[in-house]
């Protein structure tokens, strides 16, 4: 089995010097080093290459570009699988960019990171990796997968674009409404049966990658007494984030004028977190204001869907007609 690993950095990456944590190019080697004191494979043929170094909460378009080019330039070579070293903080945003921009993968390509450096005897990193080789000798899928297992000891592999946030002040990965594509336990890979797959009526096309170092995306949070941000000329488009019950601030006093500069400008606004079903009544005010909702799917990754869709096109009912259309199984089915 010949695979290729990319490594990009991120704690997996690093090591503790003088009383911070840091990249160190030298865990290349110990990574692999102690997967291979751990595992009985004897038929692992491992090539690397390493595009660059970062702290992944420093990850901007560049680097993600940067990213999808390295391993489009090794998708033609005669790899079983792909695994890929990251950062926890936004693991989530390069494994639903991936998503979007190799959405007819033919191969499995994992991105593993780990919560502690490796040095720490509670680090995630070398089980994580682990459960990346397992996955990809049994052939469990193609596609972007995340493997990780979480503070309750289980290993989960979760499909690259339906992460969501981490909580604050905690690692684990967790899918949307907690739907895993597979675990990892005991050795062998176990595929989740209530998994739902991508629906049948959405489309291989693939998103360009970023092309600037931030998105041109307005994103807007709700919290209490939220104000409504002004929009500069080089904003694309503006997602809006709601609070869990899809909801947001109704009776800010600049919502009028946001939502109607946006209109005049013709920036399409987009809302993600709303399920179907009964709404509140704050929810008249943004569907009177042009507001287009989007369907259930994670944030991180309507916010990059989002961001490469403004690549491709800034007519804003193009780019609605793009949102709107299920890729690499991004929307629950």
């Amino acid at each position: 089995m010949k695979l290729l690993v990319i490594f990009t950095g991120g704690t997996i990456g690093c090591t503790v010097k003088n009383g911070y944590i840091s990249t160190d190019n030298t865990t290349t080697y110990q990574l692999l080093d102690l997967y291979r004191k751990k595992t009985s494979r004897q038929d692992v043929c491992i090539d690397s290459v390493e595009p660059y170094t970062l702290l992944s909460e420093n990850l901007t378009g560049d680097y993600i570009r940067a990213l999808g080019e390295c391993l489009r330039s090794n998708l033609s070579k005669e790899y079983d699988g792909i695994i890929i070293t990251h950062g926890t903080d936004t693991i989530q945003y390069s494994a639903a960019a991936l998503s979007y921009a190799f959405p007819g993968l033919t191969l499995p390509v994992l991105l593993v990171s780990s919560n502690l450096v490796l040095d720490d005897e509670n680090a995630n990193g070398v089980p994580n990796f682990d459960a990346a080789v397992e996955f990809i000798a049994a052939g469990a899928g193609n596609g972007v997968f995340v493997p990780y297992r979480n503070n309750d000891g289980v290993l989960y592999i979760h499909q690259g674009n339906r992460l969501l946030p981490h909580l604050p002040y905690c690692d684990d990965l967790v899918s949307m409404e907690y739907e895993y594509y597979a675990i990892f336990r005991d050795g062998i890979i176990q595929k989740n049966p209530a998994f739902r797959a991508a629906p049948s009526t959405g489309t291989s096309r693939a998103l360009p990658l970023p092309a600037t170092w931030n998105s041109q995306v307005r994103r807007v949070f709700p919290y209490p007494g939220m104000e409504y941000p002004s929009l500069s000329r080089d904003v694309k488009a503006v997602l809006l984030d709601t609070y869990h019950s899809g909801t947001l601030c109704s009776i800010s006093p600049d919502m009028t004028r946001f939502y109607a500069e946006a209109y005049g400008e013709k920036i399409p606004v987009f809302l993600t977190g709303s399920q179907n079903g009964l709404d509140y009544e704050s929810v008249k005010e943004w569907k009177k204001a042009h507001v287009i909702t989007l369907p259930p799917a994670s944030p991180i990754a309507m916010y990059i869907k989002l961001w490469m869709t403004g690549m491709e096109s800034t007519d804003p009912k193009e780019m609605e007609t793009i949102m709107n259309t299920p890729i690499a199984g991004d929307f629950m089915a």
